[in-house]
Parts: C-alpha cells; structure tokens; sequence
C-alpha cells in the first residue's frame, strides 16, 4: 500500500532525525546542519531529551521538535478533567489503553517496520503497549526516564599530565639528568588551538640545552602565534624537589627562559616556553592566568605553548625554512662574538650548576686562591672517583673553573667535600680521624641530596667547625676514676666542648670498680667511687644519656631532662638497671669488647645528628690505658680513641693555667 502526502512528510522528518546524530563533544560543521523547511531537524536541549534505551548498547533520541503528534487525542482525554500538573498529565494518558490509529498512522508504522535498520530502538512504540487495560508506570516520570542506564552518563575526562626526564646541558654535547619531572594543571587551550597532549604525544624527555635572555627571543615571538595553554613544571617526586630549585632560581636571578622545539612526525610545529614565574614582564605578554603564578617560591616553573608560525608564501616559492633549534641557536651567538660567547657560555653554565649545588659565593671565592687542594667523598651515594655521580659531576665541573687541584683523601687537601648520602661511610675513615685532630685548617663540607637525610640538609654546608664530644670507656673510669673526673672537669670548663656518659656504660664501671666482672643486682647495694662523677652529672656538667636516634628527637630531649632531675643515688640504680639488661646475655671475657662496641654505635649515632656536625669537630672515646692494645670494634675506625694521658684538646684554651 503506498503511502499518501501526510505519511510522506512524517518519514521526511524520521529519517532526517536518525540521519547523523551529533555526539556532546562532536564540532559541529556547517555541511552537516539541513536547510531550513520542513524537513530540518530541530535538537533537544540537554534538559529536554530523553534517550529510549531498547538493548543494551544502542540508543534513538526523542523525535525531532516537528514530529506531528495527534493532538486531538489528548485534546479529548483533557476534556473533563482538572487542570493538572505536567508530570500527573503524562502518568494519566500513559495509564489508558491506546486509542485506534488513523490509516495514515498505520501506512507509516508498516513502511518504518518494512525498512531494515539494526536499531531495535526504533521499532519500540512510542505509546505503551496496552495489556490488561492498564499498565503499571514510574509515580514520578515516563517510562522513558525509568529505562535509563547509569551508562549514558558522560565519564569525566582525567586531567592531563605529561611524566618524563629532564637533561641539563651543562657542558657541550653533555646533558645530564637532573631528575624525573611533570608538567600538570594545564589551562584549557585558547580558541580550541594546540593542546600539549597532542603536541607533546611523541615527547619523553626534555633537554635544556640553553638558557636564553628574555630579550634575545623577541624574533622567536614574532614569528610564533598567541599563547595556546600554560601549565606547571616541578619534580615528580618531593626529594627532587631540592634539585630543580637551584636551577629554577637562577633562571628567575638570570632573568632566562628555555625554549624547547616540539615536532610531530619530523615536522616542528610548535615551541615550549619553560621560564619562571617571577619574570613579570614576560608573564604579561604572554597573558598567563594569574592563578599559576601565585605560591611558586621556586617549587615549579611556568610553560607555555607557542604555535610556530610561517607564512603560506613562503611554502608556495618552495623556501626552505630552518630548522627551528638552529635558528634559536644563532640568535645570541654571532659568528663575530664566537669566543665571547664560548666563554660566556661557559660562565653561565659554571653559574647554573653553583645555583643547582647552592653553593656558597664565599666558598667559591676561597677556593680560588692559590695552593688550593680539594678532595671528594661521594661512595657509595653518588659515585665512585673513577665513575662520580651527577651533582658529583657538577661540583667537579664548578671547582675545575677555579685555581684548585683535586686530591686523594690520604694528601694534603685544604677543603673535604662529603656527599650527605655517604657520611656513614666517610665515617669508618681512619684518615678522617687524623686530618679533623690534627690539621684544624682543614674545612668540611657536605653537598648534594639523598633520601636518606632530611632535605632540610641538602645542599652546601660546612660542618665539624671547632670542639668535639668526649665520652668514657667502663674500664677508664673504674681504674682512674680521679683522671677521669679531672678530665670532666676541663671539658665542662671548655666553651667548646662537651661531655656524656652511656647509662649502660656507668653501671658496668660501677660494678668493675666493685670487683665483679660482670653487672649483677647485688652491685646494686655496693658504695660506689663514681659518685663524684655523677655529682658532674647533677651539677649539669657532663650529661647521663645516649645518642639520639633521629633529627628533632622531642622523646630523647624529655628523657634527658628528666634524668637530670633525679638525684645522685637514683642516677646510678637507673644505670645499673640498664647495664644489666644490655649485658646481661655476654661473657665476662666478652664484656669489654661487647661495651667497644655499644660506645662506637652510640658515638657514630651522635657524629649523624645534623645538631652534632654543625657544631663540634672530634668525637673521642677515652680508654684505659690497659686496654690501648686492644683491636678497635667494627665501625669504630672513624672515632678517635685515646687514653687520658695521650689526650689533648690542641687550641692551647688551657695553656695558661
């Protein structure tokens, strides 16, 4: 049966409906928009539509705006009723049985059932299918509503982010890597322009291979288009943080920008600008979003993206256009100026890795004067000699522009460098012991980061100034209790140095100068000849504690203070006590050597604490006289060991009295 004029018209606007439906984030293109008439597809609104879900994957919208209902039908139904609300309305005309269709109703259902389309959707009624007289509805909204799948929901996009290496050229033809850094809270692209996740797709690392003055790219501007997005750069992860803000501070002190070529598929299309966001004139004229800009303190860096730009006539003469880091690379380096800016070159890049290190401006001026000798301790943290690390490298690399010479450890150096990740094993040193006892010209330095230190002690700093820290073996104080008082005595005196005895340690001297080998709990009631020791110890003169474990350790400060509280006779019970739970599982011919090595761990505990280091320069063990015989304990090569007699504190403080 053909179809009349009516019919005809309903299937112009179904299929013109279903002809190209327009996804929520598709552009939408001139071509696909119909001429105005009747056949034009009107769309929804987002609040108005209402997908019909008939399987499980495939979806037809709500017809178009033209669509010809039969409004007499619900003009009849509303006849005798009140005016209700819309959703009541809806419910109503959903609950009565269909009323018969008209012919050319009918004409159009058999055409549209005739075609074969693979969209179960559209062969669902648009009415409900009448059952028993009634059928049972959502209280609230049509049935096309209560069939919709949590699926439809848009999912969010994830915030793009771009993870990878960043290289320093800091020499020629040299990067090196300085850590694994991110660029994220990129700003939507302006005029839907280039985006960094797609100009940056075939990008895994970045090499800054110059540093460039922001008045050296006025032609790289000019011939780039407006700013497309901006973002951040920082370290990847918080212990490199440290490292990239030297890097970030002088190129805010340098006022210089690091201009990086992106290209897809061999072409260049665009340019990224990494520069700090302390650069005011710049970040106007780019027009960065104030936002990024704010709490920076060197944490992080600002990039933008630049088009590049070239005109289509030069394509149509057939010119050849210059590789875009060629053309940057001639912009501050003529070929009349090459030494000038070979050596300018050299500063800056000498500049960038003291600001990388921090290094101090007054140690670089000391290491430039003449006779200057240096030696580095990096093992096993950042290198070896023969194969240093990165900011071991970088140190080298600061020292070489200057009049030093590098040294063994075993020569005459004038300045040790230790890198903060290898002070545990610059401590086993036995040359270390000589040169801070008896070469007091001789300055310590730490440099560099490592996980293993807070990175509140990265960087350059000196350390073992002056002074030092005494503490006694149980063997020294029971067999010359009187020179050991003595002793404490001038230490308390010293304004340099200070004095502390291990709790275990006093217990097990108590109970050798009581005749026992061993601790036990009858020393306990014994009269002991170390009180006056511990009257040192009450007076605040020498100190009753152990190392402690960690910076900033609040638990060791309260439990030293707290037994500094004590009296005299409680004082000693609280050491006896521990010395019997610390050897109370040794030997009497390992007892001694068990203590070597309580005193050894403890002493190395305390030469660790930053506190310690920045303040005093000998950590010294005082022995018996009996026991110099006796091979040091392991870790203990590091420590200086000496009897009273052979002790001194070389700074001639007492040499008047």
């Amino acid at each position: 049966m053909q179809p009349s004029d009516p019919p005809a018209k309903e299937l112009s606007s179904t299929t013109n409906t279903f002809k190209k439906k327009t996804f929520e984030n598709e552009p939408c293109l001139a071509s696909d928009v119909e001429p105005s008439g009747a056949s034009t597809t009107v769309e929804a609104s987002p609040s108005t539509t209402i997908p019909v879900w008939a399987g499980p994957s495939q979806t037809v919208e709500e017809p178009s705006a033209n669509w010809d209902y039969n409004t007499e039908i619900f003009e009849t139904a509303d006849d005798n009723l009140p005016p209700p609300s819309p959703a009541p309305l809806i419910q109503h005309q959903l609950a009565k049985p269909a009323p018969p269709k008209r012919a050319s109703e009918k004409a159009a259902d058999e055409f549209l059932q005739s075609i074969s389309l693979n969209m179960p959707g559209l062969n669902s009624p648009l009415e409900p299918s009448v059952s028993d007289g009634t059928q049972e509805v959502d209280s609230s909204r049509p049935k096309a509503l209560t069939s919709m799948k949590t699926s439809v929901m848009p999912k969010i996009p994830k915030k793009w982010k771009w993870e990878g290496d960043l290289f320093v050229d800091f020499a020629k033809n040299q990067a090196e890597k300085v850590c694994e850094v991110t660029i994220k809270d990129a700003t939507d692209s302006r005029d839907n322009g280039a985006r960094m996740s797609f100009m940056m797709a075939q990008t895994d690392s970045i090499r800054i291979q110059k540093l460039y003055n922001v008045t050296d790219l006025t032609p790289v501007f000019r011939a780039c288009g407006e700013a497309q997005q901006f973002a951040k750069l920082e370290a990847l992860e918080n212990q490199d943080s440290r490292a990239l803000h030297g890097l970030f501070r002088h190129m805010s002190v340098q006022r210089q920008v690091a201009v990086l070529p992106l290209s897809l598929d061999g072409a260049e299309l665009a340019l990224l600008f990494i520069f700090s966001s302390s650069l005011d004139a710049l970040c106007r004229f780019l027009r960065v979003p104030e936002h990024l800009r704010q709490d920076s303190h060197n944490t992080h860096v600002l990039v933008a993206l630049l088009p590049w730009l070239i005109s289509s006539a030069k394509y149509s003469k057939g010119t050849t256009r210059n590789q875009v880091d060629e053309t940057i690379q001639q912009l501050s380096t003529p070929s009349s100026q090459s030494k000038d800016s070979h050596r300018r070159i050299l500063r800056e890049a000498a500049a960038m890795a003291i600001d990388l290190l921090s290094i101090p401006r007054e140690l670089v001026d000391f290491m430039q004067f003449s006779n200057r000798k240096y030696c580095i301790w990096s093992l096993p943290a950042d290198g070896a000699a023969l194969n240093p690390g990165f900011e071991t490298r970088q140190l080298k690399y600061v020292l070489d522009k200057t009049k030093a010479m590098s040294v063994s450890l075993d020569g005459e150096a004038r300045v040790i460098f230790i890198h903060v990740g290898a002070l545990k094993t610059f401590y086993e040193l036995s040359a270390v012991v000589i040169k801070r006892r008896d070469a007091p010209e001789v300055r310590f330095f730490t440099y560099g980061t490592h996980e293993s230190v807070p990175s509140s002690r990265w960087g350059v700093r000196e350390i073992f100034p002056l002074g030092g820290i005494v503490t006694f073996t149980p063997l020294a104080i029971a067999e010359d209790p009187v020179g050991c008082h003595s002793l404490m005595r001038n230490l308390a005196q010293h304004p340099l140095w200070e004095c502390y005895l291990i709790p275990s340690i006093v217990g097990l001297s108590h109970a050798l100068a009581c005749g026992k080998d061993k601790p036990v709990p009858e020393i306990t009631s014994m009269d002991s000849c170390l009180l006056p020791i511990l009257d040192l110890a009450n007076a605040g003169s020498v100190s009753v504690t152990k190392a402690p474990t960690k910076h900033h350790d609040g638990a060791w400060i309260a439990n030293t203070l707290e037994k500094q509280l004590l009296e005299v006779e409680d004082v000693l019970r609280e050491c006896i006590k521990s010395s019997m739970e610390r050897f109370a599982d040794c030997s009497e011919s390992d007892i001694l050597v068990e203590a070597d090595r309580e005193i050894s761990q403890d002493l190395v505990n305390m030469e660790l604490q930053p506190t310690f280091m920045d303040n005093y320069r000998r950590f010294v063990v005082i022995r018996a006289a009996s026991e110099e015989t006796r091979s040091l304990p392991e870790g203990g090569l590091g420590l200086e060991w000496s009897s009273i007699s052979n002790f001194a504190f070389k700074d001639d403080y007492f040499l008047g009295s």
